[in-house]
């Protein structure tokens, strides 16, 4: 499952390469899964019903009045805190994804269905006032353009076979999963400050030994997922400034104590207080012991300046909750 090697088009990976502060990047590095987003909302209700209109399913193995998690596809998931569960979110609001999050789907008619279900929201009185949109893909036929009740904006788009089979359940499946109408999260795109998105890449590939390839000006992804089917896409934006707004991305990875260990000693290992409860790794041991630490800040790996915030939740395939058939 290993992201070993990057797809043609300027790829690259710093596999060997030699690190000071670190031990160098290890065969079986690469970004596994990009596995979930955690985006705060205002209303469980509200959340779950767009959700499951999107076609993802709830993942009911959690009682309603813990944080919703769906389940988009047999890998990936979206976990949405509300105030329900933390009484914080009411007065700071609900979190905006800072770029695209394009879901994946078995063909256009599953895409079509996925519209019909949203436009009925339209005229759900708890959507009223909400900022829910559908509208076709003005670049691709078939395809579609949501924005969510909260503002965040997805792309709905088939699943080209290989992308279908690397996030189906072939490669493993979460109890539960078997009734989502989307294949899975195939990328997520985020906005970084201008001269960002080169050195945000190579930081991704020296410290933590994932492929990396160019999309063209000012545009770099990180790939990853089985068979490398997944993307996480740095775009460059005028007036993007780079700081986080409480969101996080969840990856699992490989070179796991590697990528702690490099992290380490540039400073950059992080525990966010709010989620002490499920992990606090200040070292090798204890990121062991949860199978999961943190980090934040994304550096130039050359000079050590900060490029952009992103919270980064990273698990070992050891983690009770890794989908990954292994």
């Amino acid at each position: 499952l290993a992201a070993s090697g990057a797809p043609a088009g300027g790829g690259s990976t710093a596999s060997g390469m030699a690190l000071s502060g670190g031990p160098p990047v290890a065969e079986d590095a690469g970004m596994l899964l990009l596995e979930h987003l955690n985006l705060n909302v205002l209303s469980t209700e509200v959340a779950l019903a767009f959700y499951e209109a999107m076609g993802c399913l709830r993942d009911a193995r959690r009682p309603m009045d813990k944080t919703l998690h769906c389940n988009c596809g047999a890998l990936t998931q979206f976990h949405t805190p509300s105030p329900e569960n933390e009484a914080y979110i009411g007065s700071s609001g609900a979190q905006v994804w800072r770029g695209d999050i394009e879901l994946l789907y078995q063909d256009y008619a599953s895409i079509a269905e996925a519209g019909r279900r949203l436009r009925l929201l339209l005229q759900d009185s708890r959507f009223e006032g909400s900022r829910l949109r559908v509208e076709e893909d003005s670049n691709s036929a078939g395809c579609l353009w949501v924005v969510g009740p909260y503002g965040n904006r997805f792309s709905l788009r088939p699943a080209a076979p290989e992308r279908a089979a690397g996030l189906g359940p072939a490669f493993g499946e979460r109890p539960g999963s078997a009734g989502c109408r989307v294949v899975g999260m195939g990328s997520a795109s985020l906005q970084v400050p201008v001269g960002a998105a080169e050195a945000g890449a190579r930081f991704y590939a020296e410290v933590l030994g994932f492929a990396t390839r160019q999309l063209g000006p000012g545009r770099w992804a990180v790939v990853g997922g089985p068979g490398n089917v997944q993307e996480l896409v740095l775009e460059e934006h005028e007036g993007a400034d780079g700081k986080d707004l409480g969101e996080h991305v969840a990856i699992y990875i490989g070179d796991y104590a590697g990528c702690f260990e490099r992290l380490l000693a540039r400073g950059l290992v992080w525990v966010n207080p709010r989620f002490e409860h499920l992990d606090k790794s200040t070292n090798l041991k204890e990121a062991w012991h949860y199978n999961c630490f943190r980090f934040k800040d994304v550096v130039d790996p050359a000079s050590g300046r900060k490029l952009f915030e992103l919270e980064h939740e990273v698990r070992s395939t050891g983690h009770k909750s890794c989908p990954l058939a292994l």
